[in-house]
Formats: structure tokens, C-alpha cells, sequence
């Protein structure tokens, strides 16, 4: 009996071996038809048609994939990293970027996009904030020798890192011009450096924390740079193509004479009047000088009285009065008063002499509008541009 026990044992143990082995075969056999039904071709046209349809994460993902396959060409598998690389750019992932641009140059180091390539290198190291390295990559990309060092005497030391003084000058050369004359005293360009070491301290710390790596920063800081980019373009083309000769200003002061005149105006004093009955003594207290002076001009176009408030009948009724003359009470707001002219000027136009500077500043504003609208019109002729947006109805806004 025992041993027929061993014999139904042993066969059970048998049957649950084959079972194994069988069930292990047939997941290999199924797993192995599965994957030849997803070929690696149709998954590098699965991310090309994710990239094509403007679904970049989805598409970088899927190039992930295909290269984590293994099978792809060298060359192959360089200019797909190199494209992967631009992806994670345009999705300001630049860490990703950065990794990717590296492992296609590994890959083909004598590649035909070499020189684009070594600029996103170069440029995403910038949006990193990694400035010396940048700088190193840019010097040795372009065959560029390193400077040596001068011995530059230091300005500031944050913990390791030290900043110069020529450091500190072109910071404060690159301030608009306004800001730079602020800084004509000593105490003042203290107060700068102060302010600058705080800024650079802060954004350390930012970086520390991980905001450098926000995408809205990082895109904000991408349509800053753009807007530098274009201002500096539209500068060199206005530099280029701005002529103004002494002839075309006094032919536009000429053409826009008006502009350039000075409206009836008047000075006065005035009194609060507190009785309406004492007007003639308020009055006589005006000429006799006792009114509280408005040392402004009050002009046509202007409704504002200083100390007094805005009042458009009372500045009609002080410029329908001539020098000495008293203006019957005008009522302001909650409280009447009476005011005398003290200073009255007609309209005089304004010779050419005294409005030169302001002449050929308008003129020239002018004419860079022009300039640049004319560039940007050349710009857009030159593309092929189909604007399709729609801006939003009501309804549709309302509808989330």
C-alpha cells in the first residue's frame, strides 16, 4: 500500500512538472507572437505620428521606447536622439535635452547636424543657468582658445564663487540709460552691489528649490530672450536704414504746425465762498490780492484745478476772462468758489527754434515706426503664413 502511495505521489509530482513546463512554453510561444505583431518599424512610425500631430510628451515617450529596443542602426539611432533631444527643448524639459544631444553626438560625432546641434548645446546649457559651462562649450565647439584670466580684482565673494569688478561694470553698463545716472555717487553703486549680490543669492536658492525648472519660467524666460532677440534685430535694421537730414524736420514741423502751439491760458488766484451774499466782498478781497494762488497754467483741455479738483465749467468761465477780471462763483464738488485772473496768454505758436529737440524726437519716432512695420511686413511676405485662429465667442468661453 505504501507502495503504490509513492508511485501516485511521484506521478502527481511528474504531471504538475509537465504542466509547468507546458504552461511556461505556450506564455514564451504566445508572448514571442505578440511581439513580432508590434515590429520596431511601426513603433518609430508610432512616435513620428505622435510628433506630427504636435503630441510631443506622447511622442518622446514613444521614442524612448524605440530606443530602449536596441535595434536601430548607429547612425540611426544618433539622428533619432538628436530629434529626441529637440523634442524635450520645445517641452523645456532641458535636463532631458542636454542628455540627449550628448548621446547623439557620442553616437556620431561627424554628423550633418553637428553645427545646429553644438548651438542647442550650447544654448540649453544657457537655460540652465549654467553660464561657465556654457561659455567652456561655445569655446571649444568653435575652436576658440580660452582667454587667460587677468588677475581682476574681486568685488564680491558669495561663499566659493567670486564676482569681479569688471563683473560689476558690465552688469551696471547693461542697466538703461536712466538707471545708470543714478548711480553717479559712490554710495549709490554700493547700494547696487548690495542689491545685486542679494538677486544672485535668491536665485541660488530658487535654483536649490527647483524653480528654475518650472515650466512657466522657463517659458517666460524663453519669450524674454525672444523679445530681446527682436529688439536688437529691429535696432540694427533701424541703425541701417534711419536717415534724417535738418530738411525733413522743418518740413515736419511745417506739416504739423498745430502740434506745436501754445492754447490760451491763464493763472489765478481764488477764495472759497462760503455766503453766497458775500460775493462782492469776495471779490474785493480777490483784487486786493488775498486769493490763494494756483501757480499752474490752466489751459483748454485741461479740467483740473490745483487744490480744487476737475471742474470743466469753472476753466471755461476763467478763459472767457481777461487779466484782473473776477469770475462769478462756480460751484465744485459741494462748495462754491470765486476766482481772478492773474496771468492771462493767447494762443501763440510755437517757433521752430523752440521746438526743435521735441520736432525731430516725434520725427524720428515716426519714421522708426515706420521702419519697423515696413520689416515686419517684408518679414511676413518672404513666409508662407496661413493664420487660422479664431478668437473665442462668449459662448464658447463660457462652456469649459
Amino acid at each position: 500500500m505504501k507502495k503504490n502511495s509513492k508511485i501516485i505521489l511521484t506521478l502527481i509530482i511528474l504531471f504538475i512538472i509537465a504542466g509547468l513546463f507546458f504552461i511556461r512554453n505556450t506564455g514564451s510561444f504566445v508572448n514571442k507572437n505578440q511581439e513580432s505583431a508590434w515590429t520596431d518599424k511601426m513603433q518609430l512610425e508610432y512616435a513620428n505620428t505622435l510628433l506630427a500631430k504636435g503630441l510631443n510628451a506622447d511622442a518622446a515617450q514613444a521614442f524612448e521606447a524605440y530606443i530602449e529596443g536596441g535595434h536601430a542602426d548607429k547612425n540611426d539611432l544618433a539622428g533619432i536622439c538628436y530629434k529626441l533631444g529637440n523634442i524635450y527643448l520645445d517641452l523645456k524639459e532641458y535636463e532631458k535635452a542636454l542628455a540627449n544631444f550628448y548621446k547623439s553626438e557620442l553616437l556620431n560625432p561627424d554628423s550633418e547636424y553637428r553645427q545646429d546641434m553644438n548651438q542647442k548645446i550650447v544654448s540649453t546649457l544657457e537655460n540652465l543657468g549654467l553660464s561657465q559651462q556654457a561659455q567652456y562649450e561655445l569655446e571649444s565647439r568653435t575652436s576658440i582658445k580660452p582667454t587667460v584670466q587677468k588677475n581682476e580684482k574681486i568685488a564680491v565673494r558669495i561663499g566659493k564663487r567670486e564676482i569681479t569688478n569688471d563683473e560689476i561694470d558690465m552688469v551696471i553698463n547693461r542697466l538703461p540709460e536712466q538707471a545708470r545716472k543714478g548711480l553717479g555717487s559712490n554710495d549709490a553703486k554700493l547700494r547696487f552691489v548690495r542689491e545685486y549680490v542679494a538677486t544672485e543669492v535668491l536665485y541660488e536658492k530658487g535654483k536649490k528649490l527647483g524653480l528654475d525648472k518650472d515650466v512657466n519660467i522657463r517659458s517666460a524666460v524663453e519669450d524674454f530672450k525672444k523679445q530681446l532677440v527682436l529688439q536688437e534685430l529691429l535696432r540694427d535694421e533701424i541703425k541701417k536704414e534711419l536717415k534724417i537730414t535738418p530738411e525733413d524736420i522743418l518740413l515736419y514741423y511745417r506739416a504739423n504746425k498745430d502740434k506745436y502751439s501754445i492754447p490760451e491760458r491763464s493763472r489765478v488766484s481764488f477764495l472759497e465762498l462760503n455766503n453766497p451774499v458775500k460775493s462782492d466782498e469776495t471779490a474785493v478781497n480777490l483784487k486786493q490780492g488775498k486769493g490763494k494762488r494756483i501757480e499752474q497754467w490752466i489751459g483748454k483741455g485741461s479740467d483740473f484745478l490745483p487744490g480744487i479738483g476737475e471742474s470743466k465749467e469753472a476753466v471755461e468761465a476763467i478763459l472767457k476772462k481777461e487779466k484782473g477780471e473776477v469770475v462769478d462763483p462756480v460751484k465744485i464738488k459741494d462748495k462754491v468758489y470765486m476766482f481772478i485772473i492773474n496771468e492771462k496768454e493767447s494762443r501763440r505758436q510755437e517757433s521752430f527754434e523752440e521746438v526743435k529737440d521735441r520736432v525731430e524726437k516725434e520725427y524720428r519716432s515716426q519714421k522708426e515706426q515706420q521702419i519697423v512695420q515696413s520689416f515686419l511686413d517684408k518679414a511676413l511676405e518672404q513666409q508662407e503664413i496661413e493664420i487660422l485662429y479664431q478668437p473665442k465667442t462668449e459662448d464658447e468661453k463660457a462652456v469649459k
